[in-house]
């Protein structure tokens, strides 16, 4: 269609207007007899341009045409050439066209029976849903039942232990005011328990001063002497007049000896057995009640050495046999 286009865009020229008779001026037989050759001719010469003009645009028109028709009907030729193959694509076309339809008459079909298992499947799921929520229901009545069994079986043990906890609470109340009046009495008590500690305690004070002055009486009374000595294995050695030690054996790896002690003036005998060094062997040979002490001071493996503490009282009425015995000031320590 474009070469058809291209020559139908050919510029087109009109015939020269030809104005009409009622605007032609009409001359008097006088002008038109002098001027009648020279305006035949003129007329003769627009008339034959006017002819020409009109036979060019009619030639043009033409071959227009001629070209707009060849243009159709070479494109109709190709046309009815392609419209052979189309024909067959067109059987094939439709050839698949039925296979679709019978394909979807088919799923038609299929869609049908698969609509009735749908809705078969739904009043099925239906009915068992309804199945469930009656189930269900049932089974939620049933525990609500139960629950408010439960809570009120609840309720009431809270409320016998609140009445419980009520009573034990004004119970309590009693037993805090009567603690309360016991406080009250007992910080009585113990403000008069303060003022008789006080008092007592000032006597104590009193009594402890009587008491120093007691003790350092006897401790000018009681003022000891020590005698040292060395005893050997199995035999005796007397120590001051009326007592002796005689040594039975000795246990050199714990410090330890046995034996005993022996007072002639009472004829009594004082057994000594595994005794420790340095730990004193406390006795009275006499009735007076004084106090004599033994301390041995090293054990060795067959002899103990050490010192006897004898009171001065005693001392000053009796002469020491042991030729190393010495003079000295001690505090003295009874008990045996």
């Amino acid at each position: 269609m474009g070469p058809v286009k291209e020559k139908w865009s050919v510029e087109y020229t009109p015939p020269e207007y030809t104005p009409p008779i009622d605007d032609t001026e009409i001359h008097s037989s006088g002008e038109w007899d002098g001027d009648q050759s020279v305006d035949s001719v003129v007329y003769h010469r627009r008339g034959t341009a006017g002819l020409w003009t009109a036979l060019a645009a009619l030639a043009v028109a033409l071959v227009v045409l001629a070209a707009y028709g060849y243009s159709v009907i070479s494109q109709h030729n190709s046309e009815l050439s392609g419209l052979s193959g189309r024909m067959s694509a067109l059987g094939v076309l439709r050839a698949r066209a039925d296979r679709i339809e019978e394909g979807l008459k088919d799923w038609r079909t299929k869609q049908a029976g698969l609509t009735a298992q749908i809705q078969k499947m739904d009043a099925d799921w239906r009915t068992g849903l309804d199945d469930a929520r009656q189930r269900a229901a049932a089974m939620v009545g049933s525990a609500a039942q139960k629950q408010n069994k439960d809570l009120n079986l609840r309720t009431a043990a809270l409320n016998a232990h609140i009445d419980e906890i009520i009573s034990q609470q004004r119970a309590e109340q009693v037993r805090v005011a009567q603690l309360e009046s016991e406080l009250a009495n007992t910080r009585q008590e113990l403000a008069a328990t303060r003022v008789a500690y006080n008092r007592e305690l000032a006597d104590l004070r009193q009594q402890q001063v009587v008491s120093q002055q007691t003790v350092a009486s006897l401790d000018t009374q009681l003022s000891t002497s020590q005698v040292d000595f060395e005893v050997a294995k199995n035999r005796d050695e007397e120590i001051v007049q009326g007592v002796s030690v005689h040594l039975g054996g000795t246990d050199l790896a714990h410090q330890k000896f046995r034996g005993w002690i022996w007072l002639a003036g009472s004829g009594r005998r004082i057994w000594v057995q595994n005794h420790p060094a340095a730990l004193p062997v406390t006795f009275y040979p006499k009735s007076d009640g004084l106090a004599y002490e033994l301390v041995v001071t090293k054990v060795k493996s067959n002899e103990i050495a050490g010192y006897l503490l004898v009171p001065s009282i005693a001392d000053s009425q009796q002469q020491s046999v042991a030729s190393n015995g010495k003079s000295m000031t001690r505090l003295g320590e009874g008990g045996f």
